[in-house]
């Protein structure tokens, strides 16, 4: 377990240290609204195909198709070499690519734990730690160009390495695909689409309301990409860190489903606040760790509602789904270009407030959407 762990850790700087800072660069080269939400918009079309990406893992290889996303740490260094918006673009496409093949696969080597939630606890205080560094450490290196540049050459190595580590540690006999199994044969339990179709509205929400709200936090603090790193990833990261565990004990007290409920009313309240606050009290409330709650909730559900031989394919059906999301969310950037933010912001709410009813109807009828996988 703590090789994994470090393996996470050097991933998620890898991610996060080239994904931070993004949209402050793409806010001084002048991007408008529209141009700073296809930095996830963009990336997330590619990444739909993360489904089919899973389902080559489960039925050839998960471990050569971990190797193969290794390619994606050359695309983080060249993101620290550009300063044109739609060059960042297309490098930001071509290394989704290798992140839809690798995250699928990692997820699917976290769940099989007699104590699912408490396995993916650690996975996401791992996930947590590397964003932390990455922002602490991106943030610092801003000031300079060079170190700068350097930052993204080490987090490009960091991802290599951390992809080698996966690789080498992935067991065989968590490998269960065989060339003789259908690669369009899958068979999805009816709770599993019905979760699909609630994380969509939940993801397409949160997008849409912090995309533009990066845009505030940027100007509330003063347009400083040090502290911009260190409020926007750095301390929400780490104080995800701290609570994980919680967290885990939460959903495993609660079941995933009633936690999703709770969590979709908790982000509808932030996001209305993150809205009206002004200074420093909207940073206050940015760094509120809630999304590592959320993704140990949906990977407690996916691993709940998937057999074991098509792990890495549910896995990617909930990557495909939230990247579908993000890519539809860049259509509030051009709502925001004409109407201001505040009319993303609400359409996010109102995004949010369709997964809370989704998932409270899962959750009232769990006893018929969801059961044990033979």
């Amino acid at each position: 377990m703590m090789l994994k762990i470090i393996a996470t850790i050097l991933f998620y700087f890898g991610y996060g240290s080239y994904y931070i800072l993004l949209r402050p660069r793409f806010v001084d080269l002048g991007a408008s609204y529209f141009q700073i939400l296809l930095i996830d918009s963009l990336p997330a079309f590619v990444a739909l195909t993360s489904v089919f990406w899973g389902r080559l893992a489960d039925v050839i290889s998960r471990r050569l198709f971990l190797l193969l996303s290794s390619l994606g740490g050359i695309f983080v260094l060249l993101l620290g070499f550009s300063n044109r918006i739609y060059t960042l673009l297309f490098f930001l496409l071509l290394l989704s690519i290798f992140a839809s093949i690798a995250i699928p696969v990692i997820n699917s080597m976290f769940s099989y734990s007699e104590d699912t939630e408490g396995a993916f606890a650690l996975y996401l205080l791992a996930e947590a730690l590397g964003w932390t560094l990455s922002g602490s450490i991106m943030g610092y290196f801003s000031k300079d160009t060079g170190l700068f540049k350097l930052g993204y050459i080490i987090s490009g190595i960091a991802w290599v390495i951390g992809i080698i580590v996966f690789y080498q540690i992935y067991t065989d006999n968590l490998n269960f695909g065989s060339p003789s199994t259908s690669l369009f044969k899958v068979h999805f339990e009816r709770g599993l689409i019905f979760l699909a179709v609630g994380t969509f509205f939940l993801e397409f929400g949160i997008v849409t309301s912090y995309g533009v709200l990066s845009v505030k936090l940027y100007e509330v603090l003063g347009k400083s990409k040090f502290l911009y790193g260190i409020v926007w990833a750095s301390i929400p990261a780490f104080l995800s860190a701290l609570v994980s565990k919680f967290y885990g004990e939460v959903v495993k007290k609660l079941t995933p489903w009633r936690s999703l409920v709770l969590l979709s009313a908790a982000y509808f309240v932030n996001i209305a606040i993150l809205a009206l606050a002004k200074g420093y009290l909207m940073a206050f409330f940015w760094i509120l760790p809630l999304w590592n709650f959320m993704y140990i909730a949906l990977y407690s559900a996916v691993t709940r509602l998937s057999r074991e031989n098509e792990r890495a394919t549910a896995f990617g059906f909930l990557n495909s789904t939230l990247n579908f999301a993000v890519f539809l969310s860049a259509l509030s950037g051009i709502l925001a270009d004409k109407f201001g933010r505040l009319s993303s912001v609400v359409l996010g709410l109102v995004s949010i407030l369709v997964s809370l009813v989704i998932f409270t109807k899962l959750n009232a009828n769990v006893s018929e959407a969801v059961w044990d996988i033979d």
